[in-house]
């Protein structure tokens, strides 16, 4: 009682302003200090220590949840052994399940505190206005201040754990979506685009929406209505009624969503796509004059799109327009009708701003919703693509680790074509080869060549077969392993987005290897390629940073720099898919020394040629024609059998005149 009697006495001493000869002298030549800096030093000790108390509580709380659980390791995530593919948005979902119990306890007292405004106004025009208690009507008021700083403190608290529980799903499912978005466009490279990390920013989107806060209010509106109820029965029941025409225009706005938005997100990555695809063959499109034709293509697609997202938005518009103009005139029909209770003496005065309060606190969940129901709409749809993806994707097994291969390699009656198709573009291929050889593979255009070097290097999948390094299946094999074994270079070169080195070195320091080890093979397997002066006559030498599929150098210089790629790590089996293709005089001297290099620690060598030079240096010499091996053996006996067959085939012309 001391200390509030010392507040009100602080409160009757400071109602005017100080005197002016209190002030002092040199004001002017001082910063104006803050308002809160002037009026701490009047406050009594008593609400200027649990003023202190609750703002250090406060910030304490912030920061730990905040930083709570950690974002670290599968350790500090929780996740104790590896996730199967099927089960990644499931362990997602249940990593945020203490983030969610504490979001649904602030919702609980969020909603809670929303109650002490129409306790305040009944009490103000109840109590204080009648009996004039201004002591009273400053306790309130304090307490009132206290329940709105406690209720913005968990609102922010909740708005930031929500964020958090994004960032979690984020962290926990990021990788996954990203390695089967990659296995599912291997799979199927020419069908719809697989989900990724688009839907996945849907997914993050809706979880820290404002709609997912109105659906956590959702469930406390019954207690807002009860209360109506308690203040009189026609206020509650007009709060029901306001409620269910409310619900009714949710239902009807998601009905309408639902329409607007199923074949949006489909498009949307379907342009981006197409788009991207478009920018990186930008000087093509202008070379080949096909520049306006391909845009206006393009732009009828982004019509489509445009038009669907305004169709979506539209709804959306006319929705929330109608849902706030019923939830005002609810409100005001609230009022009306608590003062026409309070002519008839059947409630207080208090009662109608508590009326008021109540019924637009029962339907601000739903007009939240209503108002952000797309951005809900596409997360959940995102959310069903993700299942669907994981869903199709394959079990990843444990393998037992296996021992380094000395490169002995063997096809089983393999067949195989391009994913997603039904065509046969290798066909029941069957050979043999040994460490230390280097086997050139010739045919014609169509006869299945890159697809035997894409099954080789591990790149595709057979349909039917095996392929065998050592005795031991490459299904056999856990793929990051092999791939340590096998140097790939493909017909069409990829390099991707980082410097030189990291792209000879296919990114080998993010996995935590030391710069001096990846430093050092990095410039060996540049120099085996005969690309380590190229790369040094580059701007910023290995660290020149390249853009997307190598834009900033010529297509030789990426050829060779791929082909160190290829050797980076010395490899045991190498395949070369027409590695001359763009390559000068000097570029191919440089790629006969790397194979015989290779050839001489015993590594085995594929190459895809049509260059003779090449050929002049391999072992063995396979044809290839519709699919099928038609020669193949030591590269002397396979030439002369070709030569053999070519003169067979000529027909000798006939003189003329010549006796029928």
């Amino acid at each position: 009682m001391g200390s509030t009697n010392e507040f009100f006495s602080w409160l009757t001493a400071n109602r005017r302003d100080r005197p002016a000869e209190d002030a002092e002298p040199d004001t002017a030549a001082q910063p104006e200090p803050k308002l809160l800096d002037r009026l701490r030093p009047r406050l009594p000790a008593p609400v200027r220590d649990a003023g202190r108390s609750v703002a250090r509580a406060g910030q304490w709380l912030r920061e730990k949840l905040w930083r709570w659980p950690p974002f670290g390791g599968d350790e500090e995530n929780g996740v104790s052994e590896p996730v199967a593919p099927s089960d990644v948005i499931g362990a997602a979902r249940r990593g945020i399940k203490r983030h969610i119990a504490l979001i649904i306890a602030f919702s609980a007292g969020i909603n809670i505190l929303y109650l002490a405004p129409s306790l305040f106004m009944l009490q103000v025009y109840d109590r204080v206005l009648p009996t004039g208690a201004t002591l009273t009507l400053v306790l309130i008021s304090v307490v009132m201040i206290a329940a709105l700083a406690v209720m913005a403190q968990l609102d922010s608290l909740r708005a930031r754990l929500l964020a958090r529980a994004s960032l979690r799903v984020e962290r926990l499912a990021g990788r996954a979506i990203m390695e089967e978005a990659l296995a599912a466009r291997r799979r199927a490279p020419s069908g719809a685009p697989p989900a990724g990390m688009r839907e996945l920013d849907l997914v993050r989107q809706a979880i820290s929406s404002p709609a997912t806060i109105g659906l956590l209010d959702l469930p406390w509106t019954p207690l807002f209505i009860f209360i109506c109820f308690v203040l009189h029965f026609w206020i509650g029941v007009m709060a029901v009624a306001g409620a269910a025409i409310i619900f009714t225009i949710a239902m009807l706005n998601e009905r309408a969503s639902r329409k607007a938005l199923s074949s949006l997100g489909g498009k949307t990555a379907q342009f981006y796509i197409a788009h991207d695809t478009d920018l990186q063959s930008a000087e093509s499109l202008r070379a080949l004059g096909a520049e306006n034709a391909v845009l206006s293509r393009r732009l009828r697609l982004r019509d489509t799109l445009t038009d669907s997202q305004a169709d979506a938005g539209f709804v959306g518009a006319d929705f929330s327009a109608l849902t706030k103009v019923v939830r005002l005139g609810l409100q005001s029909a609230a009022l009306g009708l608590g003062a026409w209770l309070a002519i008839e003496r059947q409630i207080s005065p208090g009662a109608i701003i508590a009326a008021s309060i109540l019924t637009a606190r029962a339907f601000a969940p739903v007009e939240q919703i209503v108002g952000g129901w797309r951005q809900v709409a596409m997360g959940f749809t995102a959310y069903k693509s993700l299942r669907t993806m994981f869903e199709g994707a394959e079990p990843r097994q444990p393998r037992t680790p296996l021992p380094a291969p000395a490169g002995r390699i063997q096809l089983e009656a393999v067949s195989a074509g391009p994913p997603g198709a039904q065509l046969i573009t290798l066909s029941n291929v069957s050979f043999s080869a040994q460490p230390g050889e280097i086997i050139g593979i010739v045919g014609p255009s169509g006869a299945g060549k890159t697809t035997l070097a894409r099954v080789l290097a591990n790149a595709a999948t057979p349909r039917s077969g095996a392929v065998r390094i050592d005795g031991a299946r490459f299904v056999d094999w856990d793929s990051k392993a092999l791939s340590r074994y096998i140097g790939y270079l493909p017909q069409r070169v990829d390099l991707f987005d980082g410097t030189v080195a990291e792209n000879i070195a296919c990114f080998a320091r993010e996995e935590g290897q030391s710069m001096e080890d990846v430093g050092a093979k990095v410039v060996e397997a540049a120099q085996l390629a005969g690309a380590h002066d190229l790369i040094l006559a580059l701007p910023n030498g290995y660290e020149t940073m390249l853009g997307q599929n190598g834009s900033g150098i010529s297509p030789g210089q990426a050829q060779r720099i791929a082909l160190a790629r290829a050797l980076y790590n010395s490899p045991t089996l190498i395949v070369l898919d027409e590695p001359n293709a763009h390559l000068d005089s000097d570029g191919e001297a440089a790629l006969l020394v790397a194979l015989q290099s290779s050839r001489a620690r015993g590594a085995v060598c594929f190459v895809i040629a049509h260059r003779a030079g090449v050929l002049g240096i391999v072992d063995k010499v396979m044809v290839l024609n519709k699919g099928m091996v038609v020669e193949y053996g030591p590269r002397d006996n396979v030439l002369a059998a070709l030569q053999q067959r070519n003169n067979a085939t000529k027909q000798p012309a006939k003189p003329e005149g010549a006796h029928q």
